[in-house]
């Protein structure tokens, strides 16, 4: 069986996961060179216009538990044959993504928020919103009313998944970028401090724009590990189990790992991908103890 290019969506249960995928589908012109399958694992308050859908030859099939996800959808597509297949998430389902057949490649992955409910589920749901934002290549925050109001979320979301692109919808649907980072330093510094407070602000830009630090001279301020002739911080987002470390690629690879006071160059690098990306080559460095706090925690606030 050959492979269908799948889309989904995350959401929780009052995200407008519905009516997305249904304004995505009739605004969407590769009905006419086949079939459309909607596959919703998660049914809310809005149901899907069926007869509106048919016109776009687009078909919805509601899982109900009686069998596997894997059977589930190896039936549906079955009795479709559908040429594209988007899928309505239920993140309060485990390991759904990991069960879906291997049929189904998945393209792109979108999560949305509404903005009313978004504090609370930061609050009390965030190893959730951990999940749905990593495996997801753009988010979007519905209903917010200004960009201004999703600034204190700006380190939290960025640092969960650097690659994402971020959206903000206004209540009449204009949709902008949802962060800018306001960086702590200047960037027209030929020499730039970082202490561990900025540190976040720094690997998060240079991940969209390493350009900014080509040729400066950075001073870490704060210990530093290098692991595998790389060398940053682990950062903590959620809990123990959401760990990442945030690092940068090390040229004198003869520095052995454990923590170290570093002063360096920055350079641009190119992967062998063709992807740009910041290179520290040290001026000098000290060899110390572990610090007493070993990860950065972005855990108790959003604000940061």
């Amino acid at each position: 069986m050959d492979k269908i290019n799948t889309q989904l969506i995350y959401g929780f249960l009052d995200a407008g996961k519905t009516t997305y995928i249904q304004d995505t589908v009739t605004h969407d012109f590769f009905y006419k060179d086949g079939v459309t399958l909607i596959l919703s694992f998660e049914e809310g308050e809005v149901e899907y216009d069926t007869t509106l859908l048919s016109k776009f030859r687009t078909y919805v099939a509601f899982y109900d538990s009686n069998e596997s996800v894997r059977e589930f959808c190896l039936h549906v597509i079955e009795k479709y044959h559908p040429n594209r297949v988007y899928i309505e998430m239920s993140t309060m389902t485990e390991n759904l993504r990991e069960n879906l057949p291997d049929v189904l490649n998945v393209v792109y992955s979108t999560t949305l928020f509404l903005w009313n409910t978004l504090p609370l589920y930061v609050e009390n749901l965030k190893p959730y919103i951990v999940k749905m934002v990593r495996d997801s290549n753009q988010v979007i925050f519905r209903d917010c009313p200004s960009k201004e109001a999703l600034s204190p979320y700006t380190t939290l979301f960025r640092s969960l998944n650097p690659k994402a692109s971020y959206l903000r919808q206004d209540p009449m649907g204009y949709h902008e970028k949802a962060f800018d980072l306001f960086l702590p330093y200047s960037l027209e510094d030929k020499e730039i401090r970082i202490d561990k407070k900025a540190y976040i602000w720094l690997f998060l830009d240079s991940y969209d724009h390493p350009e900014h630090y080509d040729g400066k001279r950075i001073i870490f301020t704060d210990p530093l590990s290098v692991e595998n002739h790389r060398v940053g911080r682990t950062v903590m987002t959620c809990c123990m189990a959401d760990l990442q470390f945030m690092s940068f690629p090390l040229t004198d690879t003869t520095i052995p790992d454990g923590w170290i006071m570093l002063t360096s160059d920055a350079s641009l690098s190119i992967d062998t991908f063709g992807q740009k990306h910041l290179s520290l080559s040290p001026v000098s460095y000290e060899r110390i103890a572990p610090p007493k706090e070993l990860l950065l925690n972005l855990r108790v606030s959003t604000n940061m």
